[in-house]
C-alpha cells in the first residue's frame, strides 16, 4: 500500500527533535521506531484530519489505541502538528 504522505529523512528528524523537546526522556523511542510511529499516525488519522473524511474523534481513539497512550498519542500530534500544521 501507498503511503498517503511520504516524509523525508530532514523531515522526520525535524518532527522527532520536536518530539524530543515535547516528551519525557522515558517515553521517547529510538529514531527508527519514532518514524514507523509517525507513518502508523498518517496512516491511522490522514482521512479524518486532512480532507475531513471521516470522524477525527473515532481516528484519535484509534491512534490512541496503537499507541497505547493518550498522553503519548498527544505528544505525536503535537509534534506533528507544530511542524506543520496538522489541524
Amino acid at each position: 500500500m501507498k503511503k498517503k504522505v511520504e516524509f523525508t529523512e530532514k523531515e522526520y528528524m525535524e518532527i522527532y527533535h520536536i518530539f524530543i523537546k515535547i516528551s519525557k526522556p522515558q517515553i521517547i523511542p529510538n529514531f527508527d521506531k519514532f518514524k514507523t510511529n509517525i507513518d502508523k499516525f498518517i496512516e491511522i488519522t490522514y482521512d479524518a484530519y486532512i480532507p475531513n473524511i471521516g470522524s477525527k474523534d473515532e481516528a484519535f481513539i484509534k491512534w490512541v489505541q496503537y499507541i497505547g497512550s493518550r498522553d503519548l498519542a498527544s505528544k505525536y500530534f503535537k509534534a506533528v502538528d507544530t511542524w506543520n500544521a496538522y489541524t
